[in-house]
């Protein structure tokens, strides 16, 4: 079921409960644990710091992530949000369903890609 605006009105509620979910996961587990580089071989130091690199970047995404979902939620109560950023027009809510903190409809994510490849 959706508003007249297209936005269904359980959206509000999924990013809250995602962006719950993200917090708390770094909040359990977001510290970096310290690796102790002195003792071990080479491939102790060398899976401790894979370890570390790879804790440092689940750190970073999770942040990204709660960081675009706070976004979403700023524009849901701001009543922008599934417009898009660039046109104006509305996102679709299948899109908005599969990527809640999409900003861009299709159309105009496409065109930034073309001019901005990744």
């Amino acid at each position: 079921m959706s508003t007249s605006t297209g936005i269904d009105p359980s959206a509000g509620g999924r990013l809250r409960a995602e962006l719950e979910s993200i917090l708390e996961r770094l909040h359990r587990d977001g510290g970096v644990r310290h690796i102790d580089f002195v003792a071990g071989d080479f491939l102790d130091v060398a899976q401790g710091v894979e370890q570390q690199e790879l804790a440092n970047l689940t750190v970073s995404r999770l942040t990204d992530r709660a960081r675009r979902l706070h976004g979403a939620l700023t524009r849901l109560q701001d009543g922008v949000y599934g417009v898009c950023s660039e046109c104006s027009a509305p996102i679709s809510p299948k899109r908005l369903l599969v990527l809640p903190d999409t900003t861009t409809c299709v159309a105009c994510q496409e065109q930034l890609e073309r001019v901005e490849p990744r």
